[in-house]
């Protein structure tokens, strides 16, 4: 009879561990679902920071070169992987921009971050701003006599 009751425990052992993997097999799919969505949330939660940081230290940039940021935004353009200081492998962006030197033209600006610091940036400066013309006339070249 020991044998008997030995076994009847072994086979209700057996079942509730069968029982348990299979609900927690039914549980896998909506946990999975939940840490990828949270995964997704917190990447773009980064790339939002990230974006307004560039922002910021683009008008910095422009405020210092003496330029004026256009349309207060700056774009990714681009995203890769580098090695910081430490050697670390991190995520770095390259984001554009537009800028003006008078307010009546356009040029592109850029800058390049990594792990949340300036690595390189690009600006017109005011040395290769057009020349000014005072009045609207156009001077033609005089035809010899």
């Amino acid at each position: 009879m020991p044998s008997a009751h030995r076994s009847a425990r072994h086979t209700g052992i057996a079942d509730t561990c069968r029982l348990i993997v299979g609900y927690t097999g039914l549980m896998i799919g909506p946990m999975l679902s939940v840490i990828l969505l949270l995964a997704v949330l917190a990447l773009w939660q980064n790339a939002l920071k990230a974006r307004d940081l560039a922002r910021s230290l683009g008008h910095d940039l422009c405020a210092r070169a003496g330029v004026q940021l256009l349309d207060q935004s700056v774009s990714l353009a681009g995203v890769g992987f580098a090695r910081n200081d430490g050697g670390r492998l991190r995520l770095r962006r390259n984001y554009r921009f537009e800028v003006s030197l008078d307010g009546h033209d356009r040029h592109r600006g850029s800058l390049t971050m990594l792990d949340g610091h300036l690595l390189a940036w690009s600006l017109p400066t005011i040395e290769t701003r057009p020349a000014i013309r005072t009045s609207n006339v156009i001077e033609l070249p005089r035809r010899p006599n």
